[in-house]
């Protein structure tokens, strides 16, 4: 392990619960696609990391890291998500990424557009906003090359989110929605009845809890950022909490969508490096414009 070990890519891939029932890319079977190099875990100023993969994509080099770069420490405690979230943003700063995809499984809340409908698991929600519920009372910061205070107008990319539009609409299974609000609540257990009717009350889509602390580090360093979402149960209180309440049936899901989730990142990615990310408005909205404050000697 090593503070200079960073590889260089211009793109990243965050995996999320998506994904996380297959190896990404091993399990995948696409020629467009392939492994370089298992990457050790990299000392970064907020502690050590996950390990990454560094991979291929249409001729493009691709760092990785599954489940939103969470692991243990050494006694076995789970390194707070926030932080996670901190050494994936400063991997990617040092490798010169300029945009990256993320994938969750989320607890589906109503549809979007649609006033109270369900939406039922197998439903896709590519976000164009977020919600906090919840902030860590030391979140941390990225270090001395931070712009503090980004703006959080658009915090998805625009470019991005028609990419991965297009990709998932070509999974059969998939119900896509364009655009939606992620409420990201505390890790540690699931929303109350309560909570989700306040959250629906609000405007939110679906719910997760790790995408509001990797949105702002995306912003905070310039990289244009795409989120797919893939609804694995009904949110608390809103219906029968996995669609057929079999035992199992969860675990089943986590063993099925990988594919259909993985193949649509990858085609977004493709679709990417073939085009362009496509207009959008990630710079306008990287800087506050607030100036240099306070001045000298106030």
């Amino acid at each position: 392990m090593g503070e200079l070990n960073v590889p260089q890519a211009r793109i990243g891939s965050i995996g999320g619960s998506g994904t996380w029932g297959a190896r990404f890319p091993e399990d995948f079977g696409r020629p467009e696609v392939r492994l370089l190099e298992y990457i050790e875990p990299i000392v970064t100023p907020h502690g050590v990391s996950c390990p990454l993969k560094l991979l291929e994509v249409g001729g493009e080099r691709v760092l990785r890291v599954a489940m939103h770069g969470w692991h243990r420490v050494d006694t076995g405690e789970p390194v707070p998500t926030w932080t996670c979230a901190l050494q994936v943003a400063w991997i990617f700063q040092e490798a010169g990424v300029e945009w990256a995809l993320v994938d969750g499984s989320v607890g589906g809340i109503q549809q979007p557009d649609v006033s109270g409908a369900l939406l039922a698991p197998w439903s896709v929600v590519i976000t164009d906003d977020f919600i906090q519920y919840w902030v860590p009372a030391s979140p941390g910061r990225l270090g001395v090359r931070d712009r503090l205070f980004p703006r959080m107008r658009e915090p998805f990319c625009t470019g991005l989110r028609r990419h991965l539009v297009a990709a998932a609409s070509r999974q059969e299974r998939f119900s896509v929605f364009d655009r939606g609000v992620y409420v990201c609540t505390p890790l540690g257990r699931f929303e109350t009845a309560a909570e989700i009717r306040m959250m629906a009350g609000w405007g939110a889509h679906i719910v997760g809890q790790t995408l509001g602390h990797e949105a702002p580090l995306m912003r905070q360093l310039g990289i244009h950022f795409g989120s797919l979402n893939i609804v694995s149960n009904y949110a608390e209180g809103i219906a029968a909490w996995v669609s057929d309440d079999a035992p199992g049936a969860m675990a089943e899901f986590y063993r099925t969508c990988p594919m259909p989730v993985g193949n649509a990142l990858i085609d977004a990615m493709l679709d990417t490096i073939a085009t362009g990310i496509g207009e959008c408005h990630c710079a306008d909205y990287r800087m506050p414009g607030m100036g240099a404050f306070p001045v000298e000697g106030a």
